[in-house]
């Protein structure tokens, strides 16, 4: 009776540990499957020259990117926010703009305001296929998706042609 009893306890364990073990198997590919981005989509970024990728990371429609620059000339912070759309265009929802130069607008959008001593413009809404410019290690201070910063102008080559777009994942 004792033998039976510690077999049962055992095979009580080892089914325990099985359950356990799945368990632990399903979280892992369930967070696997939330960081490829809920509906499929990466944001990709790529040399115009060659096509050659320098970032994917993935995103989901409704993402807020955050472009942060630094202006060339007069050296102030310049914030550019897009959502993304699940055709994968980029949606430019507004604008923070710490001064004025040569090259800042000063009639965009719907709505205008000074906050925090940025010029903010609301209500864009312009849509872009993509977004194409000329890398500069000191001029881009930040790509972010949601708040979290992916990418510096210092990760990519200095003064090349680049593309940023969103696509379907492979």
């Amino acid at each position: 009776m004792t033998a039976t009893r510690g077999r049962r306890a055992l095979a009580a364990a080892a089914r325990a540990m099985v359950a356990a073990a799945l368990a632990a198997a399903v979280g892992v590919v369930m967070s696997l499957a939330s960081c490829a981005g809920r509906n499929g989509l990466r944001l990709v970024v790529e040399t115009q020259r060659d096509g050659r990728r320098l970032l994917s990371v993935p995103v989901s429609s409704g993402d807020r990117l955050e472009f942060e620059w630094i202006h060339s000339v007069e050296r102030f912070p310049w914030y550019e926010y897009f959502e993304l759309e699940a055709d994968g265009s980029l949606f430019l929802r507004e604008t923070r703009i710490g001064g004025f130069g040569a090259g800042v607008p000063y009639d965009r959008g719907t709505s205008a305001s000074v906050e925090d001593g940025f010029v903010v413009y609301r209500g864009i809404d312009e849509r872009f296929p993509s977004y194409r410019w000329i890398n500069s290690s000191t001029a881009v201070a930040a790509i972010s998706i949601n708040g979290t910063v992916v990418a510096r102008g210092t990760d990519f080559p200095h003064h090349e042609a680049l593309e940023l777009r969103v696509t379907p994942r492979r």
